[in-house]
């Protein structure tokens, strides 16, 4: 509803600048009278003229790229009976009424005016509908693009990979015998990792800091799968606060290092960096490989590198770093991307 109030503000704006347009010639000419405001007799026939060319012509042959030669036939048509009745007006009904008669000049230079600007009316109106009905298009395309990133990245956020769940689970089930302490810290960690991935997964960004404390609390879970804690080492670097990073974009990552290391490898057998500098954050994990394994894995449910780089262009486009490299026995990954 206010969307057609403002459609219908626009229109009378629009009349009352065209009624200007005649108007304020012949007050310049003859004063405020009567003779100033006779050309409110055509406006009637101009809206009529107008109208059915950008709501009816446009649209149906334009618009939907429909016969060309009848469209421009059609307007040809409308105009011509617009100024047919416009010049009746101007030497039989104004007479009748008292209004000014005009003199009669010449009729070549009387059809031409009155072709000028019949042209102009309806070129200002029909103007104004084709960036109306652009705006709106590239409006709607812009909607329906928003929409779908979001639902992409919707279905790419659900596709985390649970599997260090049933690790967790198992560790939890062991430990319950061995350290209860240990065990219920455990399950406290495990629901608050449920619960970040349930409530703010959904969003478009998240705090930066709740991001790290969750993977923190990821990380002290994998660490029940290493005989010893100091196998994973994790580092922060830089101010946090106030920063904002799309939610779960770096656990793919941090989880291949961990899923797919050479447990039997030296101390530290994971690094994991996080710096925050300027307004880029910076993730960089290494970790040893299994022996035979050459190519760097991926995750069995699909979500690992292909998810984090298609992420990264729905999210970013071009406005990311994504590097992946093998030094010797180590897979290296380097992601830097904007803080908001």
């Amino acid at each position: 509803m206010k969307l057609f109030k403002y459609r219908i503000v626009n229109h009378i704006l629009f009349w009352i600048f065209i009624y200007a347009f005649y108007t304020l010639p012949m007050i310049l000419s003859y004063g405020l009278d009567y003779k100033s405001f006779v050309n409110v007799l055509y406006i009637p026939f101009d809206i009529i003229t107008v109208y059915i060319i950008i709501e009816f012509l446009i649209p149906i042959y334009l618009f939907k790229k429909r016969n060309f030669i009848v469209f421009t036939a059609g307007i040809i048509m409308v105009v011509g009976i617009n100024i047919f009745i416009q010049q009746f007006i101007k030497y039989n009904i104004q007479g009748l009424l008292g209004f000014w008669d005009p003199p009669r000049g010449k009729f070549v230079s009387e059809m031409f005016y009155a072709l000028l600007i019949n042209f102009m009316i309806v070129g200002i109106a029909s103007a104004l509908k084709l960036f109306s009905y652009s705006y709106n298009m590239q409006l709607k395309k812009s909607e329906l693009e928003h929409k779908t990133v979001q639902s992409e990245l919707g279905i790419l956020r659900s596709q985390i990979n649970p599997h260090f769940l049933f690790n967790v689970l198992n560790n939890i089930d062991a430990l319950i015998f061995e350290d209860k302490d240990k065990a219920s810290n455990a399950i406290f960690l495990l629901s608050k990792i449920m619960r970040y991935m349930l409530h703010e997964s959904p969003h478009e960004k998240v705090k930066l800091d709740s991001e790290i404390t969750y993977i923190k609390d990821y990380l002290e879970l994998a660490k029940l799968s290493f005989e010893d804690s100091n196998f994973l080492e994790f580092k922060t670097s830089g101010s946090i606060s106030g920063k904002q990073i799309p939610p779960l974009l770096f656990i793919p990552l941090i989880e291949n290092a961990i899923k797919h290391c050479n447990k039997k490898s030296k101390l530290p057998g994971i690094q994991i960096n996080f710096n925050t500098v300027n307004e880029f954050v910076e993730l960089t994990t290494s970790n040893y490989i299994k022996p035979g394994n050459q190519k760097l894995p991926n995750n069995s449910t699909g979500t690992g590198i292909k998810n984090v780089e298609k992420r990264l262009k729905l999210i970013h486009g071009k406005n990311y770093i994504f590097e992946i490299k093998q030094d010797l026995d180590k897979f290296k990954v380097y992601l830097k991307v904007p803080l908001k």
